[in-house]
């Protein structure tokens, strides 16, 4: 493999963090290439933030480094993964070293100087070689410099929203729009706010008024205006609006979040939207539907009562108003290498959208106020209940809340992006529902839950790989809570993953945990497979543990859950000591967890052979803990039926 690297310079304005300078070269030149150090967030659920720092590039074959350390004396460093065995010879306060590409598990490097495990740390977050970059002169492209308006919907014949290098700000907001068949004077609209639904959360539902703005527009290509402006909305229910009379052909309402001071602040919902002619009574936009953020804007205008704008999930109503709405099918936003978009970005029963390219999404303007729900913030791209999307090789920094979800979703794909969070609620990616998705080489950094498969809807065939993960509090890898009836999870593969630090928060012998498995609501988990999985020394190993497989509810009225059962551990290891005892905790014959098989598993290098040397907390209901297997391939059960062996 030939020795090639790919650099590129931010936007002027972006910020740089001075603690480090990096240079890097292919292996056997001499010339250095020096690389811009963003400077970004981390945090913990305490509220500390931190600034640290990030370099992102894309090389093949082989590569020197080069890392300056500008805060002082080099006293001590420290870099992960332990696994890549790198070898960085130190001089003065400068570390050299060489590091290979593995395409299919990108290098994604952290160094930790002095101990620190925020400020001095050096994120050094690797891509492959980019393929397959769109041709900005393409027919299907829209080409949008740093500047110009961003349309809602792409123009026709146009498939490719590609982001040039400079800095973008998003749309916001969902949105509908009709075609009255001809020109009217109009002077006076309805709208039927309904209530919002909270898909898996446990929430009653809530009925909030409604921000918005209705424009018009005579012919099709004019830009709109603003005929009433009802952002200052503090009314629930129906709504009826006169404004001054206004030629139209095309009205197109903007939805913009909710008037509430706290809760779910970006959500929308809404039953029928009607125009009526000055003077007249006949609703015009009956049944005039053209266009709209999410695929069931026709029922905004169909005339049934029982009908609304939205979606099976509700995801598109909850955070419709800072989210910038891919609605059509096959659609590619194209964040080009150098390009920084700031917002994000939803679709909601939406087929084959990709997101891809080598730019930031930066979610540094959205609200990250906690409106009480947290969740009630905004996330930076949820793609859900949709088929065959992808999100890959972008940079998410500064995500207010779950960063990447693809609920409900059929064959999603998340490929080599990389997110840093420093806020409560940034989990980092989500496939909770979802079918035959795949997950890999991957970088996240978040202080919450890394990977997240919740009971929201029947979750199986899965596959998280070749990825680094490091939790600053809460859970790597959550699969379970939730109290959906049958949203049982199954048939999952967790393999060649780094956890480069994890620790609890709270209750820390409840909330926390690198591999969790946590039934709910009277739901199973069922065929798990972790393999290869690689845990370096945690930061305070009191907080952490490496896993807990528990049946209990999370909260009082979850739940208890089902069954947990035909786990696998295989060539799981830790290199730590001193961290909780993992869990193993059942409930009730109907609540347990059964069918546990370790092989190869290493504490401090040393084979795990029994509880006692896994450090392992078996409780009652739990049966079928094996740690290897005899002559004839059977496992060997140390604990049979609860705390049987340990």
């Amino acid at each position: 493999m030939s020795n090639i690297v790919h650099t590129w310079s931010p936007p002027a304005g972006i910020a740089m963090n001075p603690t480090f300078t990096v240079q890097i070269k292919p292996a056997n030149e001499t010339e250095w290439t020096d690389l811009f150090v963003y400077k970004v967030s981390l945090g913990h659920q305490d509220g500390t933030k931190f600034d640290s720092s990030m370099v992102i590039f894309d090389f093949s074959g082989t590569i020197d480094v080069k890392v300056a350390y500008q805060g002082g004396t080099v006293n001590c460093y420290d870099i992960r993964p332990n696994s890549y065995g790198i070898d960085a010879a130190l001089v003065g306060n400068t570390l050299t070293f060489s590091t290979t590409q593995n395409d299919d598990s990108p290098r994604k490097i952290v160094i930790r100087i002095n101990d620190s495990w925020n400020t001095e740390n050096l994120h050094i977050l690797t891509n492959p070689l980019e393929t397959e970059v769109p041709s900005e002169s393409a027919p299907n492209v829209h080409l949008i410099h740093p500047g110009d308006a961003i349309p809602l919907q792409l123009p026709e014949g146009k498939d490719t929203y590609y982001f040039k290098p400079g800095q973008h700000t998003l749309p916001q907001g969902s949105w509908l729009e009709v075609d009255l068949g001809a020109e009217y004077v109009i002077d006076r609209i309805d709208l039927r706010q309904t209530i919002l639904q909270m898909q898996g959360l446990g929430v009653e539902s809530l009925s909030y008024p409604n921000k918005f703005v209705v424009e018009t527009k005579v012919q099709a290509d004019s830009p709109y205006t603003a005929a009433y402006d009802g952002t200052d909305n503090t009314d629930t229910g129906y709504l009826t609006r006169a404004f001054a009379p206004k030629k139209a052909r095309y009205v197109r309402l903007m939805l913009l979040g909710s008037n509430v001071a706290s809760g779910w602040v970006f959500s929308n919902s809404i039953g029928e939207f009607k125009v009526y002619e000055a003077g007249g009574t006949v609703n015009l936009a009956l049944n005039r539907a053209i266009a709209g953020a999410m695929p069931s804007y026709i029922h905004a205008v169909d005339g049934n009562e029982h009908t609304g704008y939205e979606t099976s999930s509700n995801y598109g109503n909850w955070h419709s108003g800072e989210s910038f709405f891919i609605s059509q099918n096959d659609t590619t936003v194209y964040l080009a290498a150098g390009a920084v978009c700031y917002g994000s970005i939803s679709s909601d029963e939406v087929d084959r959208v990709t997101i891809r390219g080598r730019g930031i999404l930066d979610g540094s303007q959205l609200q990250h106020t906690n409106p009480n729900p947290g969740e009630g913030r905004t996330g930076a791209i949820w793609l859900s209940s949709g088929c065959d999307n992808l999100v890959e090789g972008i940079t998410l920094i500064d995500p207010t809340m779950w960063a990447v979800v693809m609920n409900f979703s059929t064959r999603p794909v998340v490929r080599n992006i990389h997110i840093i969070a420093y806020e409560v609620n940034a989990d980092g990616i989500h496939f909770s529902g979802s079918s035959h998705g795949l997950i890999t080489g991957v970088f996240i950094r978040t202080p919450d839950d890394d990977i997240v498969m919740y009971h929201y809807g029947r979750t199986s065939l899965n596959t998280v790989q070749n990825s680094v993960l490091w939790g600053d509090d809460a859970h790597t890898i959550l699969i379970g809570l939730g109290s959906v009836a049958d949203a049982h999870i199954s048939d999952l593969t967790f393999q060649n993953i780094d956890v480069l630090n994890q620790q609890g928060v709270y209750i820390l012998d409840k909330f926390t945990g690198v591999l969790k498995l946590w039934a709910n609501g009277g739901n199973h988990i069922r065929n798990i497979v972790f393999k290869d999985i690689r845990i370096d020394a945690f930061r305070d190993p009191y907080k952490a543990a490496v896993f807990q497989f528990r049946t209990d509810e999370r909260f009082p009225g979850d739940r208890d859950g089902g069954i947990i059962q035909n786990i696998t551990l295989d060539n799981v290891t830790y290199e730590g000591s001193g961290e909780q005892k993992a869990l193993l905790k059942g409930v009730n014959q109907a609540s347990c967890v059964k069918d546990v098989y370790f092989t190869n598993y290493k504490r401090q290098d040393m084979l795990v052979v029994d509880v006692i040397s896994g450090h392992i907390d078996v409780q009652d209901h739990v049966s079928n803990v094996s740690f290897g297997k005899d002559e004839s391939g059977k496992p060997i059960y140390a604990v049979q039926c609860g705390k049987q062996g340990s």
